[in-house]
């Protein structure tokens, strides 16, 4: 269809980036502790969980399905609890129920979502103090901010 100006106003549409972890359109938790475990620079560790965050605040209604089938065994805990806290606190935050493996992933030692931040540091305890309620929980802390991401 053309604009009045003449000129074309056709949708290009995106590809969508093919390989193992975007064969469809949004992140599955099932994945994320094979991406998150991925060595490389800034982010490694994070930006699978970040990815999730914006598939769900950018793609509803494929909320279940990114829920499906939970996390595969023999994830450690503290990546199950990192992961866990996020799907916690987005459920809640978004009133979608809670997948059952959700509440028994919880870390052994208090850590940061972000592999880098150090809890001790002034800004950790920042971090700490003003986090989601869900973080405490699973002994993973992460700024509110973070669920906002798109």
């Amino acid at each position: 269809m053309n604009s009045p100006t003449g000129a074309s106003t056709a949708v290009v549409r995106p590809r969508r980036r093919e390989g193992p972890l975007r064969s469809r359109p949004y992140m599955v938790v099932g994945e994320l502790p094979a991406a998150m475990a991925v060595p490389g620079g800034r982010g490694a560790g994070y930006w699978p969980v970040a990815q999730l965050i914006k598939d769900w605040n950018n793609q509803p209604e494929y909320r279940e399905l990114m829920l499906a089938g939970g996390l595969p065994e023999g994830v450690g805990a503290v990546t199950a609890a990192k992961i866990a806290a996020v799907v916690h606190g987005l459920c809640q935050r978004d009133g979608h129920p809670l997948p059952e493996w959700v509440l028994s992933a919880r870390s052994p030692v208090d850590v940061a979502l972000v592999p880098d931040v150090d809890l001790a540091s002034p800004y950790g305890q920042r971090l700490r103090e003003s986090a989601p309620g869900v973080c405490g929980f699973h002994r993973v802390y992460f700024s509110v901010v973070d669920l906002r991401s798109t």
